[in-house]
């Protein structure tokens, strides 16, 4: 019996026996040519879409490339908290830049600006400004483009009188940018010398300015720092001591967060094994200067 006769005046002809379970069968051979099916490789581009965003300054929509942040797989981030992501370096995307007064700061930060703040932007930064109108949005956000934005970010970070901590973290964000550019290029047998210098020079430069801005930071501003918990910045600041060999700046820094009541204990176990690298790093240096005696 056909179920489905007397729809042929809708111009459905359903010919055979109804089996509404048939779209959810398996055709013949289905099943092997899903095993022999490419992996579908990601990419930049497919974590990346367009938006429009208005700026606080100027009260112009323009558009910008935003990351689809949900989507994202976190890698483990590197020893000074800057954080991975699988396909895609976020922070290339972590600011935003008015084309057209210039006003740029951290994504996070952008449309928090008072109107104390606007006025000190569009008196002191908007009328020096000169807009780039035959510059168009990029696809996706280079190395150079994103830092080029982010030094913008943090004039106008300086001219609006920021606090310490959101300045000291555009520098970071600079660095973490030069120090992933750095990789690149040293990987790159065809990149050239002068560019793989200036990008070591400014991922140091921007570096110690974020050292000295955050140290700065934890001691004259109450948390948290630019939207950062202070056990973040004292964990991320100790790593950043032992990378310029300041160790008892390091050991302060661990301490505190393992006598602290509010630090949780994952954090306090990452502090103990930090604590033990730097007693041996400590022991080692003295070795060492003990036989160059």
């Amino acid at each position: 019996m056909n179920l489905l006769s007397g729809m042929e005046k809708f111009g459905f002809s359903m010919d055979g026996e109804l089996d509404i379970l048939a779209d959810e069968k398996p055709k013949a051979g289905e099943n092997a040519g899903a095993k022999t099916a490419a992996p579908v490789v990601k990419q930049e581009k497919d974590f990346v879409i367009d938006k429009k965003v208005r700026c606080p300054v100027c009260d112009k929509d323009f558009p910008i490339k935003a990351v689809l942040a949900t989507k994202l797989k976190r890698l483990e981030p590197d020893f000074d908290l800057r954080p991975n992501y699988e396909h895609v370096d976020k922070i290339k995307y972590d600011f935003l830049s008015c084309p057209n007064c210039g006003f740029s700061a951290l994504d996070t930060t952008f449309s928090k600006i008072d109107t104390a703040r606007v006025k000190l932007i569009r008196a002191d930064f908007c009328p020096s400004f000169k807009p780039q109108p035959n510059e168009p949005l990029p696809e996706l956000y280079s190395y150079e483009y994103s830092v080029e934005k982010f030094k913008l970010a943090l004039i106008c970070t300086m001219k609006k009188k920021a606090k310490m901590s959101e300045k000291a973290y555009v520098c970071l964000k600079i660095a973490w940018l030069r120090r992933a550019q750095l990789k690149e290029l040293e990987q790159d047998k065809d990149a050239d010398p002068k560019v793989v210098e200036m990008v070591k020079k400014e991922y140091e430069g921007f570096y110690s300015q974020a050292y000295e801005g955050f140290m700065k930071a934890i001691s004259s501003e109450t948390p948290p720092y630019c939207g950062m918990a202070s056990e973040a910045v004292d964990f991320m600041l100790a790593n950043m001591s032992m990378y310029y060999k300041k160790y008892d700046a390091a050991m302060k820094l661990v301490a505190r967060l393992i006598q602290s009541p509010s630090t949780s204990r994952k954090l306090k176990d990452k502090c103990v094994d930090l604590k033990d690298e730097i007693t041996a790093k400590v022991a080692a240096e003295k070795a060492a200067a003990a036989e160059n005696k």
